[in-house]
Formats: C-alpha cells, structure tokens, sequence
C-alpha cells in the first residue's frame, strides 16, 4: 500500500474515532432539553471528557433522573479531578473485576482516598447517597474540611456528630450545595443531573451558589433575656423575616437565650448560631427560667438605672431607664427588683426607687350606694386614645380633660362602671371599661370583677362524642377556674353554675348587670374530620372596643392552654360571636380542643387535664392583668 493510500486510511479512521468520542465532540443528549437546570454544567462536563452518557439506538441519553451509581460518581470525580484510570493486576474489591473501565477508576479513587469504605466490597452499581457525595467532593477537590469545624450545621436534619458532618459543612460553605427545602436528606440518593451539577461547582467558581457567611460564632456573656417558646413548629431562621432560610423548629416549651429585639423578632442562638424567631411566639422569663408572675407593686426611678440580665452589676447591661420612669415590680433579688422595660424583663438596683404611693383626694359622693369598692394600691392604664374624663359619675358631665391611650392614672375607687381617678393632678370620673386595672400590690386579679361563661347548657348539650358533652366539660373547667380566681381574691360571676340554659342575651345582659372588667367563654370544638385538633382563642374588633386587649387576653390564655396541655396551636383568631362582639370589655371566647378529635377528647374528659385547662385559664387572666 503506497504512502498516500496509508494516509488516508489513517485520517479515515481517526474521523470515525472522533465522531464517536464524546470528549472530542460535541453530544447532544436526546434527554436533556436548554431548560434542564443543569443543562450548562452537563455540557461542561462533556467538554472535559467527563461525562459521555448511553448511546441507545444510534442517539445519545444522560437519563439526568436516574441515581448515579458509585462506580460512575467514581469515575466522574476521578476525570474532574485530573486524574486517569489506574491499571492494576488484583482489585481492592471482591465486587469489581480486573481489567473492566470500572476497575481502573475505582482503584484510582481508592488511591485518592475518595470514598471512605472499609469493606472488601465496593458495591459499584449501588446508588452514591448525598452523605456520601460530600465525601468524595471534598477529597477529589481538596476542600478544607478542618476550616468550618466550629461552623454550626445549617441543616436540622444533620447533627454536629453526623459522620458526614464536616464533609457537608464544607461543601456547603463551598457553594456547592444549599440543601433541599431546608434539609440535607443525607441518605437520599443523588441523581446523574444532580451530581453533573455537583461537580461542575466543585471543579469552576462559574457554577457555584452565592457562598453563604460563616455565622458569627455566638457570644454568651452578650446575653439580654431568656424566652419560652408558646406553640409547636415555631420556625428558627437565618434573617428577621418569613423569607429567610428555616434552620429548624421549636417546641411549645423550648427556651431561647435572647440577644437583641429587632421590631417583631427575637435574636436568639439555636445549635451554636444565631438566628431569629418571632416574638408573638415567645414569653419572657427570668433570668433564672422561673414565671415572673403578676406585679407586687410600682416604683419610680430616683435617678437614670441600668436594667440588668442578671441581679448583679457585673450582669449584662440592656438598657437605660430615665429618672422618673414608674416601672412594675414582680419580685425583689439579693437587693435588686424585677421590673420589664417596653416588655423585656431584667433587674434595676432596688435603692435608687421609690415606691409609688396612690393619692388619696378628699372622696366624692358616691353616684351608686351600695355599689361602690374603695380601692387602695389600684393604678388604670387607658386603653383606648381619647378618653374623656369628667367632672361627676355621668356622660353628660363637663369634660375635665381628655386622656391619651397608654396613660397610667391612680384608682382612688370604683363604682359601678365608673372610676374615681386623678391623672396630672386632676381628680374626676372615667368609665371604668376603657381602663385596664392594675393592682400595685398583692395579687394581680384581686378586686377585679371576671365573667365566665361555661358555653351552651340545659337543652343545649353543645358537640358531644360517644356520650361525652360540651355543656358538662366547659362547666367543670369554669367552675374550677372560678375557684382559683376567687382564691386570688377576684370577684368572679358566672354565667351558669349548673345546667341550665341562658341565652347569647342573657350572657351579654348577665355581663354588664355585674359590671364585669373583663369577659371569658369556654367552649369545645367539634368537626366533621377527626384529624382537626387543638386550641384556639378568639377575639372580637368592633366600633368603640379596644380590641387590641381583647387580643391580648386571647394570647395568654391560648399560649398556657397551649404550652401547659402540649396542645396543638391553632392561633388568636377574630371571631364574629355574639357574646365577644357585643362587649365593650376584654371579651375572649376560648375552644380548648376537639371533642371529634381522639386525642383531645381523651384530654377534655381527664381530671388531670381540665386541672390543667382551668389552671392554664387563670394564668392567663392573671397574665393579662400583671403585664
């Protein structure tokens, strides 16, 4: 054959060679479409030679959603890496044969320490976990694993003693990975499409995520409160906002070390960073975890006080208080009162206060004999703007002057739905509706007149479930929250105290006729599907009510319900109910579990747990009443 011919025979077969060899040209895989997520990083990789797919009927397939099995991951990392197959005359593996493409990559990647298995087995058709991904990526591109070690896990699902744990930290720190809705999914297995992608950011900058900071490591000695949690699945995030990622979720009950308040959220530290969580979820306490209770009394500031954490000088200063603030106090500590500035609790230097006496003018004529309570140590904070005070117990009174909401005045005595006050100096009447009542000393509920108003009745049984009612369950509950509260020294009237039927009206007429102060209905939730369970509280807005107090008492009772029964949270909600939405006073109406759910039903009819509910609805009565 003449030298000519031998050239062309060459050229012909280093053409065909080329056509096929899809290092060398351009594949074009029938299975994955320009819009495939990872369709650039599948193209890079088929430029390096790193990839080739199945040729199928003369057409080239990725088959992107099929698992990558552990010899192929082996394989593509081994090329990725710059490395080539290893020749070897016995296999590390009893499942990999010599001589075999497979055989050449896995021996390099054991060479290269690239997958951490101990077994005589490499079981290269099983499918390469997510766990196991980082890994690989780690070792075949010399990422520092020992950089992120004190790096928290950003993933719940992940624990710091996870075998894995520093290999997914530091591909996630690396931007090659963010997870999957939130979560790592460690033992999933990870598609052909998914590793391409893996890969590709691994090996170039051009393809990696927005790397993500390395939170700032949590510094204790900065602490400024402490919080329990009030509902089940509260979410922990990265940022103060619902658009930030979810690090994980707490528990009614969990407690959070806070560090700052920034608006609606909390900064708190959860599994070694910070994060956030909303503050409607949160209750403060004390430093040393305890309830900090009603308030025993007020005090004014003598001159500008640090609020401490801790009852100690040395403890974390929150803030400063301006001389001649009046702050409640909840308890006295080694010479060091507990007080809350603008609702975050800490400690104020006992000495440099002074109790708030309440003023004694000379007493008005009573407007109601036989009505009217004296009433000492009693200071009312207006609830709504505009309140008008006047000169004698009546509306058509001359308007002495006019209070904004929020403004603290001293109680001298009550009568009827009228209050004796004197605010700025100034002594006359307000209606005793649109002031919160708050005992300066003792107990917080004493002298306050409650209503409770166990629901339906008499020929009204309520829902009932396989013969437990409503009617019967509500009352024992009421019966047994009105003898903590009268223990407590609050006067308390109920709607019903046996069988009996009294109508919507006659719990709203009933309400006013006793002057009540504020205004609770118990009840018990019924619905056609099992599966509907736990504890919701509702509250009324409408014209002339201030609702936000409503809201408030709905939100202590519901979180104890919640927090001290383990029930389901099903939130504060706005009801339209007759009862709540014909009351000028704070009017809740409570729905403490499904009698149609199973495990609530087992509750609601368990002494130990209407102990329980009554207990939780008096504290949260007396919640109210000490914040």
């Amino acid at each position: 054959m003449n030298q000519k011919l031998i050239t062309l025979v060459v050229a012909v077969i280093l053409t065909c060679v080329l056509a096929v060899n899809p290092a060398s040209a351009k594949v074009v895989f029938e299975d994955v479409a320009t819009t495939n997520p990872a369709y650039d990083e599948i193209q890079y990789l088929i430029d390096l030679g790193v990839i080739n797919g199945y040729l199928e009927n003369g057409k080239y397939y990725y088959k992107p959603n099929q698992s990558v099995t552990r010899g192929h991951a082996a394989k593509m990392a081994v090329i990725a890496a710059g490395y080539g197959p290893l020749k070897v005359s016995k296999s590390s593996y009893t499942d990999v044969k010599v001589g075999t493409q497979t055989s050449g990559y896995v021996e390099r990647a054991k060479e290269l320490g690239l997958f951490s298995t101990t077994s005589s087995k490499f079981y290269p058709n099983e499918p390469l976990t997510r766990e196991e991904m980082s890994y690989v990526l780690t070792k075949a591109f010399n990422l520092d694993a020992s950089a992120y070690k004190d790096a928290p896990i950003v993933f719940p699902d992940v624990s710091s003693s996870h075998t894995y744990a520093s290999y997914i930290k530091a591909i996630y720190y690396n931007g090659i990975t963010n997870g999957s809705d939130g979560k790592y999914l460690p033992k999933s297995s990870v598609t052909r499409s998914q590793f391409a992608s893996f890969i590709s950011r691994a090996k170039s900058d051009k393809f990696r995520l927005p790397l993500p900071s390395v939170p700032e490591k949590v510094d204790t000695s900065q602490v400024i409160g402490l919080i329990s949690v009030t509902t089940d699945g509260l979410n922990v995030r990265t940022a103060p906002n619902t658009n930030s990622f979810v690090l994980g979720t707490v528990d009614a009950g969990g407690k959070l070390s806070v560090y700052a308040v920034e608006g609606n959220w909390l900064k708190v530290s959860y599994k070694g960073q910070y994060a956030y969580i909303s503050k409607s979820y949160a209750k403060f306490l004390a430093h040393d975890g305890s309830a900090i209770g009603a308030a025993i009394k007020k005090v004014t500031t003598n001159e500008v006080l640090n609020l401490y954490y801790k009852p100690s000088s040395s403890a974390k200063k929150i803030t400063q208080i301006a001389q001649g603030t009046s702050l409640p106090v909840y308890k006295e500590v080694s010479g060091y009162y507990l007080t809350k500035v603008d609702g975050m609790p800490g400690y104020i230097v006992k000495s440099s206060t002074t109790d708030i006496e309440t003023e004694q003018p000379t007493p008005e004529p009573d407007p109601d004999p036989g009505n009217g309570d004296v009433t000492t140590n009693t200071m009312g904070k207006v609830t709504i703007g505009g309140l008008n005070m006047r000169e004698s117990a009546s509306s058509d009174s001359k308007v002495l002057k006019t209070l904004a909401k929020g403004k603290v005045i001293s109680v001298h005595s009550i009568s009827g739905y009228w209050a004796n006050v004197t605010a700025d100096g100034v002594t006359g009447y307000v209606h005793k509706s649109y002031i919160k009542l708050m005992n300066t000393t003792g107990s917080s509920v004493k002298g306050r007149i409650i209503i409770l108003d166990p629901g339906h009745g008499g020929k009204d049984p309520g829902a009932v479930k396989e013969g437990s009612s409503e009617k019967a369950i509500v009352l024992k509950v009421g019966t047994l929250v009105k003898q903590k509260l009268e223990k407590a020294g609050a006067k308390v009237y109920m709607t019903r105290t046996g069988d009996t039927y009294p109508t919507l009206e006659d719990r709203v007429a009933f309400t006013k006729k006793n002057y009540g102060e504020i205004y609770v209905s118990v009840h018990v939730n019924s619905a056609s599907s099992t599966s509907a369970s736990g504890t919701e509280t509702y509250y009324n807005v409408s014209t002339g009510d201030q609702y936000e107090e409503d809201k408030k008492l709905a939100t202590y009772i519901n979180n104890e319900i919640v927090t001290n029964a383990n029930m389901k949270n099903r939130g504060v909600k706005e009801g339209p109910f007759y009862v709540i939405r014909n009351m000028m006073i704070p009017s809740v109406l409570v729905e403490l579990g499904f009698i149609s759910n199973p495990s609530d039903r087992e509750k609601l009819i368990n002494d130990k747990y209407v102990e329980i509910f009554a207990q939780s609805i008096y504290n949260g009565i007396v919640d109210y009443y000490g914040n």
